[in-house]
């Protein structure tokens, strides 16, 4: 396996992301620590008949897992940068960011504990990866590979023990091919499981490297971006890593009040929890069947006793000037809800109505799809918000804008 390079940083473009979680990669420039290769963080043993003398890292300070592996994280196009900063939020320094060229994605050598990584928010698919030098798939069938293609797999399949597979599927170019279809066989037969080419959910990515080949092993029997605690998938709802992401460009503190209008079947209210305490976590929609699917998804996500949930309409809430730190909403796109011709009045009336209930510098987080009705609010929004900044990602096959205003004084 070629040994990745530490990627360092490039200036570029500003984008809008929580200034809670984001490190540069200056900050670590006074480390000691070199990055050249899975076996940079591995301890340097004891001298022999030297009891106590090691080197200079107490048992206590040395990570659980000694050897770093190589992971892929995916996250939705252009949301990588939130998920990196996620990584570097939690797990410090035992991430080490691994350049590549592919978009979409964040390659990490991580050192600590495996099962850890599940709790990330902004990452769609998690995967184990493995580089092997070879010209072509059907050298992957030597003993020696196959024997490290499972031991990736079993290693991946520890980390969700609850979870069951119906088989073992090759996501290539090419999976069809007699030795993708022998690859497969070969590997299901070692894990004694069948190969569900079509059907099967422990997924075993192959395709070309930058010298060779890299074989990603896919960890759960679904996307880590596919939420356990989603029970009613209401219509328009948010995935969960949208909308950890809108909190994220909240930027969140303990003991902030926050406020999701038009919450839907709650996905906010539960990823806003899922970050960290808060002062008061309240959700309002105009819809009940929305609010009762927020109630049971909250209940399965073991939260119904930290939100409010209310039926109000957002163009005139029962709140009372100031009473609320971050704002979000998912305004409705005109597809499955609401219409084009009556959105901008909408728009409108939602920005003046959080425009009163929002603290000053409070933030408000604003995401739509519609960005005709958006841009025809600019005279609203310039009295009473300053736009920090907008961003776009791809997320079903649509493109909606994100834009995070900050209530002025006007």
């Amino acid at each position: 396996m070629k040994s990745p390079r530490r990627s360092k940083a490039k200036p570029g473009k500003r984008q809008i992301g929580p200034p809670s979680t984001q490190r540069s990669d200056s900050s670590r420039s006074g480390s000691k620590k070199k990055a050249n290769g899975p076996s940079a963080r591995r301890p340097t043993d004891p001298r022999p008949g030297k009891p106590g003398k090691s080197s200079g890292r107490t048992k206590r300070d040395r990570p659980p897992e000694d050897k770093p592996s190589l992971w892929v994280g995916a996250a939705l196009p252009g949301l990588e940068d939130l998920l990196k900063s996620e990584l570097d939020g939690r797990f410090r320094d035992n991430v080490t960011h691994v350049p590549h060229t592919r978009r979409g994605e964040c390659h990490f050598l991580y050192g600590g504990r495996s099962r850890a990584l599940l709790s990330l928010r902004l990452c769609h698919v998690l995967s184990l990866r493995r580089d092997f030098r070879v010209a072509r798939p059907r050298t992957l069938l030597s003993p020696e590979h196959l024997a490290a293609i499972v031991q990736d797999l079993k290693k991946v399949m520890e980390m969700t023990p609850s979870d069951r597979f119906s088989g073992l599927r090759l996501d290539a170019a090419g999976s069809d091919s007699p030795t993708m279809q022998r690859l497969g066989t070969q590997v299901a037969e070692k894990l004694s499981m069948s190969f569900e080419n079509e059907t099967g959910d422990l997924v075993l990515a192959l395709r070309p490297g930058e010298d060779g080949w890299e074989v990603l092993s896919r960890v759960g029997n679904r996307p880590l971006g596919t939420r356990t605690w989603r029970k009613v998938d209401y219509r328009g709802s948010l995935s969960g890593t949208v909308a950890a992401a809108l909190v994220e460009l909240s930027s969140p503190a303990p003991g902030d009040r926050f406020l999701n209008l038009m919450c839907g079947s709650g996905s906010i209210l539960i990823e806003r929890l899922k970050w960290g305490r808060a002062g008061g976590i309240v959700g309002v929609d105009n819809i009940a069947a929305a609010l009762d699917a927020a109630k049971q998804n909250s209940t399965a996500a073991g939260m119904r006793d930290q939100i409010q949930l209310m039926q109000a309409d957002t163009r005139n809430l029962p709140f009372a000037e100031g009473s609320f730190d971050r704002l979000c909403v998912d305004l409705p796109w005109g597809q499955s809800i609401g219409s084009r011709e009556t959105n901008i009045s909408l728009y409108r009336d939602t920005f003046i109505e959080a425009h009163r209930i929002c603290r000053r510098r409070g933030k408000f987080v604003v995401l739509t799809q519609d960005h005709r009705s958006l841009d025809a609010l600019e005279g609203v929004v310039e009295r009473g918000w300053r736009l920090l900044g907008e961003r776009s990602f791809t997320q079903r096959g649509f493109r909606p804008r994100c834009r995070v205003y900050e209530r002025t004084d006007s």
